[in-house]
């Protein structure tokens, strides 16, 4: 479905002889349909009409005088703007074709076309003077052949955007282009009512100081409009910190304004904390000096917080503003964990036993390895006296069999019968 980025003024629309003729009276926009045929004349430069279709009905195809056909999703994207609803195909045609045309489909018997011939875009005009931060309530209308529209095939899937262009003191600069928010005609937030041609949000000016030209648009797949302004954005009139909570009293919030810019004695604030769970408590406070200070009720949750807040003044010039302060953050540490003394002491003596039992273990392999090496050294010993007794019991024997072999040896015998030598 093709957007279309710009919009003219419908010129003219001239019936022919027969629709003039029919019976049924007509509103001065719309054209009662014969063999689903109508006819633009030449220097129209657009045409936006309103097709009914029978309920359960497929789409509708248009075709031009030259017999050529216009699709809801095939048809020239910069020249036709094509939007369908549950019951209604909403058409817009720029520089139509001169001509004759028809409307093929499941057309409701009682059908015409409805034309949007002057549909204009209105908006109550912003302060020129406004601050970074500020929260701005924009309301714009939908104004068609003079009247608010309210019919719902007009505001269908109506929006309406905001942005800012800059505009540089400099040549040469760069100009900035931020788009602000988009907001729809729902009934939410600020919108009162839903599909009521009337657009209000809720806007926030996140954007650095300087000039700038305020654009705001509305408009759906069949039609766009847009307005401009232009304002000066100053930085913000205020000081703002957030002392982190202590043992004795929750965070501090503390808020120093500039006199100059706005009446001290106006101030108020009011804002919520989130939790770590999500959960917010709400908390307001006022003051009548330049210095405001609250503190906030102490957390007992562990984890991360966030203080929203929104300050609520009176300019010198006597304008009401409301300015969002930037989002803080806190977080609470769990508390360190002290063991009992008794707990200590038998701590201590678990391992003054411990020690001790290292302390025997270790004594009594000593005495082990002591016992072994003397069990060692008295069977070397043993040994070594065994052989000794072995060996003395051995050299005795020798020397008694010796003497023994010297005992029995016969006497050498003497013959007397022989002279001497």
């Amino acid at each position: 479905m093709a957007s279309i980025k710009q919009a003219c003024l419908l010129l003219s629309l001239l019936m022919t002889p027969w629709l003039a003729a029919a019976e049924e009276p007509v509103g001065a926009a719309d054209i009662p349909l014969l063999a689903n045929r109508f006819r633009i004349d030449h220097g129209v430069k657009e045409v936006t009409f309103i097709i009914k279709r029978i309920e359960g009905g497929g789409p509708v195809i248009l075709v031009r005088p030259d017999g050529s056909k216009l699709y809801s999703h095939r048809h020239p994207a910069g020249d036709v703007g094509w939007l369908q609803t549950k019951d209604a195909e909403l058409i817009t045609v720029r520089d139509p074709m001169p001509g004759p045309w028809q409307a093929i489909g499941n057309i409701d018997p009682d059908n015409r076309v409805r034309l949007l011939s002057d549909i204009e875009l209105q908006y109550d005009p912003l302060p020129m003077r406004v601050f970074q931060s500020e929260i701005l309530k924009v309301t714009s209308r939908v104004i068609i052949d003079g009247a608010q529209a309210t019919d719902k095939d007009y505001v269908s899937d109506l929006g309406m955007t905001l942005r800012l262009q800059s505009l540089p003191h400099t040549e040469g600069a760069e100009q900035e282009d931020i788009q602000v928010g988009h907001y729809l005609d729902n009934g939410q937030d600020l919108d009162e009512r839903p599909h009521d041609g009337v657009l209000t949000a809720r806007v926030v000016l996140e954007a650095d100081p300087g000039k700038y030209r305020a654009i705001i648009s509305t408009g759906n797949e069949v039609f766009v409009r847009a307005r401009s302004q232009e304002i000066f954005i100053y930085p913000q009139p205020f000081q703002y910190s957030l002392n982190p909570p202590t043992e004795k009293e929750g965070p501090k919030l503390s808020l120093l304004v500039d006199r100059e810019e706005l009446d001290p004695g106006s101030l108020a604030v009011t804002g919520q904390v989130l939790d770590p769970s999500g959960v917010a408590t709400p908390f307001n406070g006022s003051g009548t000096e330049q210095n405001l200070s609250l503190t906030l009720t102490k957390p007992e949750m562990v984890g991360l917080y966030q203080v929203q807040a929104t300050l609520l003044a009176t300019t010198k010039g006597g304008r009401e503003v409301q300015l969002q302060l930037p989002q803080r953050e806190f977080s609470i540490s769990p508390k360190p964990v002290i063991e009992p003394v008794v707990s200590q002491a038998a701590s201590a003596a678990e391992a003054t036993e411990h020690a001790n039992e290292e302390g025997t273990s270790l004594w009594v392999w000593i005495a082990a390895g002591v016992g072994v090496l003397l069990l060692l050294l008295a069977a070397v010993g043993f040994i070594l006296m065994q052989k000794r007794k072995a060996l003395k019991k051995a050299l005795a024997a020798r020397q008694a069999a010796e003497e023994q072999a010297s005992a029995k040896a016969p006497a050498s015998e003497v013959d007397l019968n022989q002279p001497e030598q």
